[in-house]
């Protein structure tokens, strides 16, 4: 009998494990390394919102920057020190603006600036009037810019 299985056991080869389980299951999909993983779409698909929702937001909005306007009245140099200053704001009915006043010198150099909250009015036009404080006589008064704060 010792004989026999001797015999049984050279024609069985030991199995290896892995092979069983190769062979009863399968091998694993292999991904294809020119595939983008499906992380890399959801990180641009995530980008993509955003960037629509911030355009969408700052342009489309209830009301934009652009919808402002400022126009320079007059102005008038109360002494070296300081200017007063007329200005036209016009924007829709109801929106606080804040605006940046500069008076600049002959050199067109910057020699004083404001920072003004216009409150909300009834009217879409106001002309407002504001006394800036200057380093030294100026000759030109601007609005620089208007924002929504």
């Amino acid at each position: 009998m010792s004989a026999e299985r001797e015999t049984v056991a050279d024609a069985a080869p030991a199995a290896d494990p892995a092979a069983d389980l190769v062979d009863r299951y399968g091998t694993r999909a292999r991904r294809s390394e020119k595939k983008p993983e499906r992380w890399i779409w959801m990180v641009v698909g995530i980008f993509v919102i955003a960037v629509v929702a911030f355009w969408a937001t700052t342009t489309v909005g209830p009301v934009s920057s652009s919808a402002i306007r400022a126009d320079t009245v007059r102005f008038s140099i109360v002494d070296s020190a300081n200017v007063s200053f007329d200005y036209r704001i016009t924007a829709p009915a109801g929106t606080e603006v804040t605006c940046a006043i500069e008076i600049r010198d002959e050199q067109q150099a910057v020699v004083g600036w404001d920072i003004v909250d216009v409150p909300p009015s009834d009217e879409p036009s106001q002309v407002l009037n504001v006394q800036v404080r200057t380093t030294k006589a100026g000759t030109t008064a601007l609005v620089k810019e208007c924002w929504l704060p």
